[in-house]
């Protein structure tokens, strides 16, 4: 019985293999050249498939492209739980947290030239789901702040504002970042920048 739930649970890992090597293909692809210049054959050939396997799991480029946008939410979900976890101070928390997001997609695209050929891609192809991943991070920002509150670690945000009000300015902040000339392909600049942002957040949470 145990040799037989072994081998289903190897056969179950082979299946998932194949399209994660797509997904991770197409994404180093994509960031190197750009959406309308990666074909399937690419690909297939970067994941070192055959064409029929890509064609196999997912329906076109364009469903390769999601599968992409749903691993990035992923990650960005794991990483967020790494930031939660690990010890040191609020702002330790809250600028892993930023770099949870900011951070890895700098990591991913910061040097590519093909970003906004992608970003235009994304918000043609996935704009609804790119919405509910944005909502998703606000939302787990919002409740770390609280969080902070009811241990004591902040007295909560400025007399006029809430704390979703300022989640939003915050994720604005972070997203202006990334396109500041003195940040831009320099990665210790953005972890520097994003720090600098959940320092301001939180001493006015303090006051």
């Amino acid at each position: 019985m145990k040799k037989v739930r072994k081998r289903k649970a190897e056969a179950k890992a082979g299946r998932s293999a194949k399209p994660n090597a797509i997904v991770l293909a197409a994404l180093e692809l994509f960031a190197r050249y750009g959406y309308r210049k990666t074909s399937i054959d690419d690909i297939a050939q970067a994941a070192q498939v055959a064409k029929r396997t890509v064609y196999l799991h997912f329906e076109n480029k364009a469903a390769v492209f999601l599968a992409i946008l749903e691993y990035l939410g992923d990650q960005v979900r794991q990483r967020c739980g790494a930031a939660e976890r690990m010890g040191g101070t609020a702002v330790d928390r809250l600028a892993g947290l930023l770099d949870a997001y900011f951070g890895m997609g700098f990591e991913l695209f910061g040097k590519s030239e093909h970003m906004p050929e992608l970003e235009e891609t994304f918000s043609r192809l996935a704009r609804a789901r790119i919405g509910y991943l944005n909502t998703e991070y606000e939302a787990r920002l919002a409740t770390f702040l609280r969080s902070l509150e009811k241990t004591g670690e902040i007295q909560g945000p400025p007399r006029g504002l809430t704390v979703d009000q300022i989640v939003h300015i915050l994720v604005r902040a972070a997203e202006g970042a990334k396109h500041d000339p003195n940040v831009q392909g320099n990665r210790k600049a953005l972890e520097r920048r994003l720090r600098e942002l959940a320092i301001f957040v939180l001493a006015a949470m303090k006051k």
